[in-house]
């Protein structure tokens, strides 16, 4: 037998190991955040997140059928540790509304001017949301309307508690007002850039006073 028919000495090529889904989804999820962020959602393409989860290319579509669901995931994944903080908050805080309120618009600009995900995930929909309006349908039913829902539930506590003011429960749009601020602040970020935006901190400490005394008994 000749030499190049003898393979026995030539090291053996490593396995690719295979991730369980546990470990492979985030990994999946991290790539199609950045194909998003680099391309749009109509821009994006599934090989391309393939590649850079570092996946064959067909495998993508067993974890996520579609670049919809795909997105989709995507989202949820970024937004559910701060569905998760917010749950926590109430459980901690049990008998001060004032406390949970605090910790919640805390959590909010930590997460809407500090956390790069979730900056760039806001980018997104806000420059997507026009061209694909089914962007804009999910967030509204993911995100906002759950948010709101968490921010509804802390003012009808308050108001239980003698701690916010009886109406607040029926009054419409103080919910969309409590959130709104934290929302403008990654919109003048967008705009403006991060050095002439409004000071966080500086919002933050007025976010919080004028809840206080908007909404105390």
């Amino acid at each position: 037998m000749s030499s190049r028919d003898d393979t026995s000495s030539l090291p053996s090529r490593p396995q690719r190991r295979r991730l369980p889904v546990e470990e492979r989804t985030p990994q999946i999820l991290d790539a199609a955040l950045e194909e998003f962020a680099a391309r749009g959602y109509a821009g994006a393409r599934m090989a391309e997140v393939a590649r850079r989860a570092g996946i064959a290319k067909g495998l993508i579509y067993h974890y996520f059928p579609s670049k919809t669901e795909l997105f989709q995931a995507t989202v949820r994944a970024c937004t559910r540790p701060t569905f998760e903080a917010a749950e926590r908050s109430f459980a901690a805080h049990p008998g001060s509304a004032r406390e949970v309120l605090r910790t919640l618009v805390d959590l909010g600009y930590d997460k809407a001017g500090n956390d790069p995900r979730d900056r760039t995930l806001f980018r997104l929909l806000i420059t997507e949301a026009a061209n694909v309006p089914e962007l804009a349908a999910f967030y509204r039913e993911e995100v906002l309307s759950r948010s709101l829902g968490i921010v509804r539930r802390l003012l009808a506590e308050g108001a239980a508690s003698g701690e916010f003011r009886p109406d607040l429960p029926d009054a419409p749009g103080y919910a969309e007002v409590v959130l709104a601020p934290v929302l403008m602040l990654p919109v003048w970020q967008m705009m403006l850039g991060e050095q002439d935006a409004p000071a966080p901190e500086a919002m933050r400490a007025a976010h919080h006073a004028m809840l206080m005394a908007a909404l105390s008994r």
